[in-house]
Order: C-alpha cells, then sequence, then structure tokens
C-alpha cells in the first residue's frame, strides 16, 4: 500500500477515535451544505474565526448534555476567544473540559431564568436565533467549541456528525511573495532568484480547508492545520511549521497563506494540496527555474 493511502488512513482512524471520544449533535437540524455561510477558521474582519456560521433563522438545541456556564448580553462580549460581539449568547459547560458557545440569539425565546443551576440534554431547546450580535443583519447561530484546558478553539466538524454536504473549496489564484512583499503570479512567472517565500493563493468566500500542504520536488516543507485556533500573547494562532497568527493567515481580505518554503538553485516542483474534512483534495503542481 503506497505511503500517502497509509497517511490518510491513519489520520482517519485518528479523526474517528477523537470523534466517537467527544462527538456532539448537530446544534441546528439544517445541516445541508448551504446552512453554512462561514467556516471555522475563516477570516471575519481580518482575524481568524473560532466559529462556524450558519445560514437560517432556526431553533438551537444544546449539542450535548451540560450545564449553564453564563448567559451573555451584547455588553458583555470581553472573553478572549470573542473578538467580535456575540450578542445574546448561552455558553454550555460539558464533560471533557469543552464548553459549546450559541451566540445571536433572541433572548425573548430563551427558557424563563435560565442560569447558571440549570442543566441542559443533549438535544433539548435552548431559544432560536435573533440578530442581537455583530452580524446584525442575519438572524442566524454563531457556534463555537472551545476546550478550556488547552484554551484552544477546536473546529466544530471535527466533533460533528459527518456529513456528505462538504462545501467544495477551490485551489486557484496561486502567487509567490518575496521577503519584500512583491507578489508574483505562478501562472504568469516561472522564473526567481533563490531565497525564502510565502506562497498564497485565493480565499473562498465560506469554505476554509483542513489542512494545506506545502512540497517541493515531493518533500512536505510546510503544513497548516485547520483543526484548532489557538491564543498566545493576546493572539489567535493556527500551527505549521510554525505558530501563524490571524494576518500571516490572512494578509487581506482576497489571499490564503499556503506555506512557506525557501527555494535553492536548479529546478523546483512546487506543489500545494488543500484537504477538506471529507478527505477530499484539490492539487495544484508548477515547475520553477530558480537562480
Amino acid at each position: 500500500m503506497k505511503k500517502s493511502v497509509l497517511k490518510i488512513l491513519c489520520l482517519m482512524l485518528l479523526i474517528s477515535l477523537f470523534s466517537k471520544t467527544f462527538c456532539v449533535e448537530w446544534p441546528q437540524e439544517d445541516n445541508s451544505e448551504g446552512s453554512i455561510i462561514s467556516y471555522f477558521a475563516q477570516n471575519i474582519d481580518g482575524s481568524l474565526s473560532t466559529s462556524i456560521i450558519f445560514s437560517e433563522p432556526s431553533e438551537i438545541k444544546a449539542v450535548k448534555d451540560g450545564r449553564v456556564l453564563i448567559v451573555m448580553s451584547d455588553a458583555e462580549d470581553d472573553c478572549e476567544f470573542f473578538p467580535s460581539a456575540l450578542g445574546t449568547c448561552v455558553i454550555l459547560s460539558h464533560d471533557d473540559d469543552l464548553i459549546s458557545v450559541y451566540s445571536n440569539l433572541d433572548r425573548d425565546t430563551l427558557q424563563q431564568n435560565i442560569d447558571s443551576k440549570q442543566k441542559f440534554k443533549e438535544g433539548e431547546l435552548i431559544g432560536e436565533t435573533g440578530n442581537s450580535s455583530w452580524q446584525k443583519e442575519r438572524c442566524s447561530l454563531e457556534f463555537q467549541i472551545i476546550d478550556t484546558q488547552k484554551s484552544s478553539a477546536i473546529n466544530p466538524k471535527i466533533l460533528l456528525p459527518r456529513t456528505e454536504n462538504e462545501k467544495d473549496y477551490s485551489l486557484t489564484g496561486i502567487v509567490l511573495q518575496n521577503k519584500e512583499g512583491t507578489l508574483y503570479d505562478l501562472r504568469e512567472h516561472k522564473v526567481f532568484p533563490s531565497g525564502a517565500y510565502k506562497v498564497y493563493h485565493a480565499r473562498n468566500a465560506i469554505a476554509a480547508p483542513y489542512k494545506i500542504t506545502c512540497s517541493i520536488n515531493g518533500v512536505i516543507v510546510d503544513e497548516i492545520f485547520f483543526d484548532t485556533i489557538g491564543m498566545q500573547n493576546g493572539k489567535l494562532y493556527v500551527t505549521g511549521k510554525k505558530q501563524y497568527d490571524s494576518h500571516d493567515i490572512y494578509p487581506d481580505d482576497n489571499l490564503i497563506l499556503s506555506g512557506e518554503l525557501m527555494l535553492t538553485t536548479g529546478k523546483s516542483t512546487l506543489t500545494l494540496t488543500v484537504e477538506d474534512f471529507l478527505g477530499k483534495t484539490k492539487q495544484a503542481n508548477y515547475t520553477l527555474s530558480i537562480y
């Protein structure tokens, strides 16, 4: 069996074991392809989003047995993993040091006298979505899962039941950036001086990848994972060959970082691979001449 196939099987096994241990249910009934308008780790106002944001109003249910940790209002939005105002928000505490966050709710639909003594069973109604958060023009859920022990946000897609409705991810608009910040479109440029470069591709408006792999001549030189988002020194980050913060991943509204690499003299084949949560991959290859 090829090494690449073994690697994929090992990855799927790890995800499967993690999901069986910590699995949660969907917070709303609709989980179709069009039900999410922003994936975890997308660019929201220049920052890595720690949420998935749904597209339509809905009744919201507890994803797992839990106890109410706090009910927040739009004036109480100063928590470290919540860079945007969440509006009316219910946070449930679960086993395994996890909390689930349900934001942009309609306060009038919450259960009466909801407080920290209240427990919710998996699937029990919490309330309905409203327009109380930063996304005031939309009546949809902003949903998060936080690992309090590791101080990191977990991509809900890891824990939610698998669906075959993953939005297709596009790998286009690939560019190199040198140390001076100059961008080179790889459709037009194939010859470069040796040195350090960053690789970007066009940001998708809704979807975000599970993993981006950057290889030179078949050797992996960088991998960026979007399974969790951590915080250090007040900055959110994802992990690759180093910690990449929001500005590293999204230098502007149009690009997303694919990796960092060193090009040396000779012929080099640059390969970029993006993978989604169903294991589907998109790949692009470029042969470069380095002097």
